[in-house]
């Protein structure tokens, strides 16, 4: 009977991932059909980098949420959080991507350090790296044990550094709604870092007493 129950949770959190990616990929589709200038190559830039943003939004909200999302989903946590996550990164690498092919140009991937302005209307691109080392830090938790934390704590500094590059030039960002959005999200990921330091330092406290 547990095994049954368990598979059965399994299926439902499958259910569920392909239902999120889904309306993900809706909603995303609707807001490009509402400015469809452009040809294919700008659509996936678009797409590439409002799912990407989304994903590594879910990726890191998440991850104050374990164990309702291993009752949700049936799974262990890190595995589906290691899908969005793993979703989040390869998406916005494609945005970039996207990009360096249309300009011709592989500035795209260097920061902007010309001035403060320049550096976070560009913020996507140490965004880029802040993801990337805080997905390797997650990959090698086991080996540096409570350090890699920190360094996974960069997710938090880069999904602040996308809201703002995306609100400053973001094609898909120019809409009051959008932007509001944007920064509702910001907000919620700050809130959620806020309160998971409370939490351990709550509970570091109560050990040591």
């Amino acid at each position: 009977m547990a095994s049954s129950d368990r598979a059965a949770k399994r299926r439902r959190g499958l259910i569920y991932l392909i239902l999120i990616g889904a309306a993900s990929l809706a909603a995303v589709a609707g807001l490009i059909a509402l400015q469809p200038f452009g040809g294919p190559l700008d659509w996936t830039i678009r797409a590439a980098a409002l799912l990407g943003y989304w994903f590594i939004f879910l990726a890191v909200v998440s991850s104050n949420y374990m164990r309702e999302m291993f009752l949700t989903f049936g799974r262990p946590f890190l595995r589906v959080h290691h899908i969005i996550s793993v979703a989040g990164l390869v998406l916005v690498t494609i945005h970039p991507l996207g990009v360096a092919v249309r300009s011709s140009q592989l500035a795209v991937f260097v920061p902007d350090v010309s001035s403060w302005g320049g550096f976070l209307r560009l913020g996507g691109r140490p965004a880029w790296y802040l993801i990337g080392l805080g997905s390797l830090a997650g990959l090698m938790r086991t080996r540096y044990k409570k350090r890699w934390r920190f360094v996974h704590f960069l997710n938090y500094v880069a999904f602040l550094l996308g809201t703002v590059h995306g609100v400053l030039i973001g094609t898909d960002f120019i809409s009051p709604v959008m932007t509001g959005v944007g920064i509702l999200l910001a907000v919620m990921v700050v809130v959620v870092f806020a309160r998971k330091r409370i939490q351990r330092y709550r509970l570091t406290h109560r050990k040591k007493k």
